[in-house]
């Protein structure tokens, strides 16, 4: 198969750190969701070509279910989301799954360093190819039916994205005890790790004095950071914000107006953090540095 646009996107990406004298990867990263933005196929046209980039392709193993379903589940989502009786949501629509997949695979891809703090137990970081795969799926089901509301109830949107992964599972999957068990012990607690509402709770896994945290622990922070990734550069985070501010001028006017502002996206930036030895290597803690700099300035 001839390289495609995301797979030169992401290999600029793995070398610009190298080219940039700061070693921030920041206008390779901006130009990644730049292809995401352009991308003029449907979701499931991107999931089938982002799984023959090469990181994707090194990632396959024998017997692997997961590129069949995850283009299952992006193809369900094109027909959800286009069948919509109104607009698709101006943030959490198609072209935010995509981001968050393109995140996901720069992350993954980072060549990780045994620990650099307290708090990086290496071997919980350790991602196999099965957890890689289940996590690209997670990515993708995370947003499943939002309807660009806020929660009204805790982790109301992401409790209704795993239900729809639930009933999803259930017609493609015929072990129903499996689909079970992979729903509660690992896609339940990664996808409702989602709710930035409760991102606080999961950095304390990580930075309590006893912490220990666990490898789904650790697949929950990547899939967060993923989450988050590109809401935390400079121009891309700044173009989501509005977006974000139009998705809930309906809903929620006074939160649109903050969440569009200045004001709003520095407490954002000054909320969040990129803890992962792969964010890390990906430089993700210096660039949110830089976007609250460039806030305050």
């Amino acid at each position: 198969m001839p390289k495609s646009i995301l797979n030169k996107a992401l290999a600029e990406l793995k070398t610009a750190g190298k080219k940039d004298s700061s070693g921030k990867p920041l206008d390779a990263l901006e130009s990644l969701f730049e292809c995401s933005q352009n991308y003029q196929g449907n979701f499931r046209g991107f999931i089938k070509e982002l799984i023959h980039t090469t990181f994707w392709e090194s990632q396959n193993y024998s017997a692997n279910p997961y590129p069949k379903i995850c283009i299952e589940l992006a193809a369900l989502i094109d027909s959800h989301n286009s069948s919509l009786g109104y607009v698709e949501p101006a943030y959490h629509s198609r072209k935010h799954f995509q981001d968050v997949c393109l995140a996901l695979t720069a992350l993954l891809d980072q060549p990780i360093k045994p620990v650099q703090k307290k708090y990086d137990s290496h071997d919980s970081w350790e991602i196999s190819r099965e957890d890689a795969w289940l996590l690209l799926f997670c990515a993708i089901a995370h947003d499943f039916g939002h309807n660009g509301s806020t929660n009204k109830t805790p982790s109301e949107l992401e409790k209704f994205s795993i239900e729809n992964t639930r009933m999803f599972l259930s017609q493609s999957t015929p072990d129903p005890a499996e689909i079970k068990e992979l729903l509660a012990k690992q896609i339940e607690p990664i996808i409702l790790a989602t709710d930035l509402s409760t991102l606080s709770l999961l950095f304390a896994k990580f930075t309590e004095p006893t912490a220990n945290p666990t490898r789904v622990d650790c697949m929950s922070m990547l899939i967060v950071e993923a989450d988050l990734l590109a809401s935390a550069l400079p121009m891309r985070g700044k173009l989501l914000g509005i977006l974000l501010g139009q998705e809930w001028a309906s809903s929620n006017p006074k939160a649109a107006v903050l969440v569009s502002s200045d004001q709003g996206r520095l407490q954002f930036l000054e909320y969040i953090r990129f803890i992962s030895p792969h964010a890390i290597m990906l430089k993700m803690e210096d660039i949110r540095n830089q976007s609250i700099e460039q806030l305050k300035d």
